[in-house]
């Protein structure tokens, strides 16, 4: 296996019932801004599209970009 690194725009939301909720979306552009997460996780949450064990999305808590790498050790 070879040394690969992913990319994912996470966002986090928390739901009627209280509890964070989390999605992740993967290969975020690079130039993606704080304006345009926050715009994204608030269009989410008007639009009223997800429905989570403990109910709707009632509010945009938090979003960044997470990188993962993977070193291959073992040839």
């Amino acid at each position: 296996m070879a040394n690969t690194s992913t990319k994912v725009l996470r966002l986090v939301f928390k739901t009627e019932g209280g509890k964070t909720y989390a999605m992740e979306f993967t290969n975020p552009v690079d130039t993606i801004t704080a304006a345009q997460v926050q715009s994204l996780g608030n269009l989410i949450v008007t639009k009223d599209v997800i429905l989570t064990k403990s109910g709707k999305l009632v509010e945009f808590v938090d979003g960044g970009i997470v990188e993962r790498s993977f070193t291959d050790l073992v040839p």
